[in-house]
């Protein structure tokens, strides 16, 4: 199933991805896949309850869940944003089969030991190892906090700055 929109956001779903992205994209269901959160039924319900005005259906699934559902016929006509928290996630998804082109970073946020890459992507040797990974693997990785931003080549950004 192909996805809308695969994006990396470390505050995974807020108002830049349901309010920006959404209003963009206009898809039928918003997907944030953790594990973590998944697994806590409080946490799932607050993230599946947010912004429930906005006529799309958010689900938080685990990494086996999210397999099902890509490999469902019943959602192969959806439009889907796909969530995820880390770039480490995102090279997972990969691993797990579930195929993209395309990732955004939408925002990585800074933390001791990152450096800035852009105003919302900070960056550690760990996250520059996966993005190395992701290119390695045919993954045209952007950079674009809203719709309305200009993209950015990524790789070229590490090339020139890490």
């Amino acid at each position: 199933m192909p996805f809308s929109l695969v994006r990396v956001d470390d505050r995974t779903i807020h108002g830049q991805v349901v309010l920006g992205w959404a209003s963009f994209i206009a898809p039928d269901r918003i997907i944030l896949c953790n594990d973590q959160i998944a697994s806590s039924d409080w946490e799932k319900e607050l993230y599946e309850s947010s912004f429930s005005d906005s006529g799309t259906e958010i689900n938080v699934f685990t990494r086996a869940e999210l397999q099902q559902y890509a490999r469902s016929e019943k959602h192969s006509k959806e439009r889907c944003i796909l969530l995820v928290e880390s770039l480490q996630d995102a090279l997972d998804l990969l691993d797990l089969n579930i195929p993209f082109k395309t990732l955004n970073i939408g925002g990585l946020h800074f933390c001791d030991g990152k450096q800035e890459l852009t105003d919302y992507i900070f960056l550690d040797d760990d996250d520059v190892e996966c993005l190395k990974e992701l290119q390695s693997r045919g993954i045209l990785i952007e950079g674009q906090d809203i719709p309305s931003a200009k993209k950015v080549n990524v790789m070229k950004l590490v090339s020139e700055n890490i």
